[in-house]
């Protein structure tokens, strides 16, 4: 932990020097706690707050002349948004999925409609949805879990669970715990199960679909899914909705009592990020756009719980994603609270959407992220080998590496009932070999490679040719499977 706590103090100044970071200022009498952000085809962009509001502006060079208008109201925790058009959102709120309409075009919304419902409420704080776009009018909605720190209510909206109730995050109405898929209609029907808290989900430009979820119980730590029609992620308790799940087995006890059998029926993470290392909550995952100038067609993953956001690296081994993760930014100005991410429409900036919900230190409303200058000077391929890794930096190096570089040890998690679960079977991995395949490209051979595991690389203080030092030090890749 000492040596993690060492690592941010010193990165923070690199990372912060990629990046400007500006706050957009709400008015004093809006609660800027974000749910969910949009842009519209129009470029204006909506945000709907969780006390309620739908908010819109046209984006302002200066942070503080954004010009707020309210455009609807009502909501009960809105934490997903499409910006249909600049006169129509449909925000998914507790209960339901609302479209708000202006039909008289007078700049306010007066026709609310449900687009689509059918999932349960409980009553409990943390049944809270969001979605993601299919592209053909369609959507993916997110429907979180409950928590043991919050009631049932006596009378609940949809199907109640006597299974689905029990544990520490629980899904005793229908359809908790699971991602749905909803047709441009408003008809929904199941896509996926297993979910702890997915606070966000995403479809990429190649129509893959993605989430997070929160570290917790049955989360050894912060995942990055690639999600499929029918598959279990994971999260037990929603296994009650899934109609291929026995009548009046309970699913707690059936995989406390054989984690092998668990094992054997989740799909495992893409990428499995260090909690306290690298990302402890995960927010909305979205892919940085082509013409965005610093590592284009990666992924992001806004940190809800710290004042970072972490960039990760996909490859696909044998059909299946996996890859590495490590900071995109690391404070430098950003809040804590991060868990909606927009580009603009010209793909040249970033908004953030932060609210912590209450849990930790205040840290609300909207932030926007503009490059500084040239692509920093960082790992920008890290691609798995038979033996070890290929991997490839952004700029030339100053000299030939060494092994004595680069110090990689691997460890594995076990998802279980528990509270988070600490990283196991750590060994250190010698670096037999590093091989120069080009200016910024060097192929390492490691000892005791195998995969199932995560391997962590810790780098020396690297400069590039130009002088430049290198931005991010502490990397991982989560090998679940080997070429």
């Amino acid at each position: 932990m000492k040596h993690s706590l060492l690592f941010i103090l010193l990165s923070t100044p690199l990372l912060a020097a990629s990046y400007k970071v500006e706050d957009i200022k709400f008015p004093p009498s809006v609660p800027p706690e974000v749910g969910g952000i949009d842009f519209a085809p129009d470029g204006t962009l909506f945000v709907v707050l969780r006390r309620g509001d739908v908010m819109r502006a046209t984006p302002a060079a200066d942070p503080t002349q954004w010009k707020w208008k309210l455009f609807a109201t009502g909501f009960h925790n809105g934490c997903g948004i499409d910006a249909v058009s600049r006169d129509k959102v449909r925000v998914t709120q507790m209960a339901d999925f609302t479209e708000a309409t202006d039909t008289n075009n007078d700049g306010i919304a007066d026709q609310y409609r449900i687009f689509a419902a059918g999932w349960g409420l409980s009553g409990n704080y943390h049944e809270t949805n969001t979605i993601a776009e299919d592209g053909k009018g369609g959507y993916y909605i997110a429907i979180g879990t409950a928590s043991h720190n919050g009631p049932t209510a006596e009378h609940t909206l949809g199907e109640y669970s006597k299974f689905g109730r029990r544990g520490r995050n629980f899904a005793s109405v229908k359809w908790r715990g699971c991602t749905l898929y909803c047709d441009s209609k408003g008809n929904l029907s199941p896509f996926c199960f297993g979910f702890r808290m997915h606070n966000g989900i995403h479809q990429d430009s190649s129509g893959n679909l993605w989430c997070g979820d929160n570290q917790g119980d049955w989360r050894a730590t912060t995942p990055l899914y690639h999600l499929k029609k029918g598959n279990f992620y994971g999260h037990p308790s929603a296994l009650v909705w899934d109609e291929r799940w026995p009548e009046g087995k309970d699913p707690l006890h059936t995989y406390r009592e054989d984690l092998e059998a668990y094992n054997e029926h989740r799909t495992w993470p893409s990428v499995q990020i260090p909690h306290s290392e690298m990302n402890r909550s995960a927010g909305e995952p979205h892919e940085i756009p082509k013409n965005f100038p610093h590592f284009p067609g990666q992924m992001l993953l806004p940190d809800n719980n710290s004042k970072r956001i972490t960039r990760i690296m996909l490859e696909k081994v044998n059909g299946k994603f996996q890859g590495a993760c490590t900071h995109f930014l690391n404070g430098g100005g950003l809040r804590s609270g991060n868990h909606r991410i927009r580009f603009s429409s010209d793909q040249q900036q970033i908004y953030i959407g932060q609210t912590v919900r209450g849990w930790g230190k205040e840290a609300e409303g909207l932030q926007r992220i503009t490059p500084s200058g040239k692509e920093p000077f960082d790992i920008t391929a890290f691609n798995i080998t038979p033996q070890g890794f290929k991997i490839t930096f952004t700029r030339e190096l100053e000299r030939e590496l060494a092994t004595k570089d680069l110090k990689f040890k691997s460890f594995t998690y076990q998802s279980k009932w528990t509270y988070g679960s600490p990283q196991e079977n750590r060994i250190d991995n010698k670096v037999e070999s590093v091989r120069r395949l080009s200016p910024k490209t060097v192929e390492v051979t490691l000892d005791r490679f195998k995969p199932g595991r995560v391997y962590q690389l810790d780098l020396e203080e690297l400069k590039s040719k130009e002088g430049d030092k290198i931005q991010n030090q502490l990397f991982y890749y989560t090998a679940n499977q080997l070429p």
